[in-house]
């Protein structure tokens, strides 16, 4: 294939894709023309175009007969411009040997007809459908192609059975037979869980995740003072210890509480900080990043024996603290309170304040309006008038 033509082939193209065309048709006689001020064409309006004249409209006249596009002559028989045969333009991809967008459009339609889903990921399945009814086009923003797609369903309907936590790595060779599928995909399936799933709080990919059991490595959870318990045939008394413990998903599954000797338990959202705080009457628990199904597990053991207790969380002032102390109160149940997150505290260590992003502004917006977060509406009122948020590290 000559160059000319298959320049000239691939311009046509590229303006119908750009072009309603495309997606509804040859409505209102909408055309994709040609003539010699393109580019493509250009050498026909050159002085020296008698030599290149007779080549090129031996190509146009084979294309016309082709049926690829329709040629207009002028009363000399010179060429005058073009238009895409629009009825023909699937031959034309093919001639090519160019991807055409309708076939892909046609396999994420037939994919999204095989999934029987429920939940968010039946909402994700709706969206796409009405978006490609409504606009002729799939959502690119949350998958490139019908293959992605299908390998992005996959990963969801195995995410929303996990138990336990998982690593990525192993997760990816459970689900798909390869240790580094999932990599490649796990940002397009976060945002599918943050758009689509109303019960997600997180932000970053890996905290989305983490809701859901799937983390980099395995975390722990670290614990300290006034705790009694079992694992296996072994007591181990947090006081007597006189040191941090580290739970693993597996140790806290066989954790049996037998007596708890705080007047109060604080959970901490940073590790700095839980090493930094010293407070002998609180059992103090650094859960290790968001709250998954084993660690929710042992939150509610702890309350089983320990009902008396005050429960706190101690996170940063930020919408992402607010939004962690929320998500650790739906998740357990345990009516958690906000430990060091008010306005006295932005007041107090005013110099080591941060200012409030752009992103950090629209969510506080958002918990205005959203009574789950009525109890630090105070607080984010002081926030956005001073343009103020304090990590808690500040607080140790």
């Amino acid at each position: 294939m000559a160059d000319f033509e298959k320049d000239l082939l691939n311009k046509l193209l590229n303006q119908y894709e750009r072009s309603v065309l495309s997606t509804v048709g040859s409505k209102n006689n909408r055309q994709i023309r040609l003539t010699t001020k393109n580019k493509e064409l250009s050498t026909y309006a050159r002085p020296d175009s008698y030599n290149y004249r007779a080549s090129n409209d031996a190509t146009l006249r084979k294309l016309e007969n082709n049926g690829f596009i329709l040629v207009k002559w002028d009363k000399n028989d010179d060429f005058e411009s073009l238009t895409l045969n629009i009825e023909n333009v699937g031959a034309v991809y093919n001639y090519l040997k160019r991807y055409n967008p309708k076939d892909e459009l046609a396999n994420v339609k037939q994919v999204l007809r095989n999934e029987n889903c429920s939940g968010f990921i039946a909402e994700f399945i709706e969206f796409c459908q009405e978006n490609i009814a409504n606009k002729y086009v799939y959502p690119k923003k949350y998958f490139d192609d019908a293959n992605q797609l299908k390998s992005i369903l996959k990963g969801l309907k195995a995410i929303v059975e996990l138990q336990q936590e998982t690593r990525i790595r192993d997760f990816s060779v459970k689900v798909y037979g390869d240790s580094k599928v999932f990599e490649k995909i796990k940002g397009k399936v976060a945002k599918v869980i943050k758009d689509f799933d109303a019960q997600c709080n997180a932000e970053s990919d890996d905290d989305i995740l983490a809701e859901y059991n799937i983390v980099k490595n395995s975390t722990y959870v670290l614990i300290k003072n006034a705790f009694v318990f079992k694992l296996n045939n072994a007591t181990i008394d947090l006081d007597s210890l006189g040191f941090e413990y580290a739970l693993s998903d597996e140790m806290i599954k066989a954790l049996v509480p037998i007596e708890i000797s705080a007047e109060r338990v604080i959970t901490v959202e940073n590790l700095t900080s839980f090493y930094g705080m010293q407070d002998s009457k609180a059992l103090i628990i650094y859960l290790g990043g968001y709250h998954n199904h084993t660690k929710n597990m042992l939150l509610q053991r702890i309350k089983d024996i320990f009902p008396q207790g005050e429960y706190y969380h101690f996170g940063d002032i930020d919408a992402g603290g607010f939004y962690i102390l929320n998500h650790l109160k739906e998740a357990t149940g345990i009516p958690f309170k906000p430990y060091k997150m008010g306005v006295a505290e932005l007041e107090t260590k005013s110099g080591y304040v941060k200012k409030l992003t752009d992103n950090d502004k629209r969510r506080l917006e958002l918990m205005k309006q959203d009574n789950r977060f009525i109890q630090f509406w105070d607080v984010i009122e002081y926030m956005l008038e001073h343009n103020v948020k304090l990590e808690q590290e500040i607080l140790d």
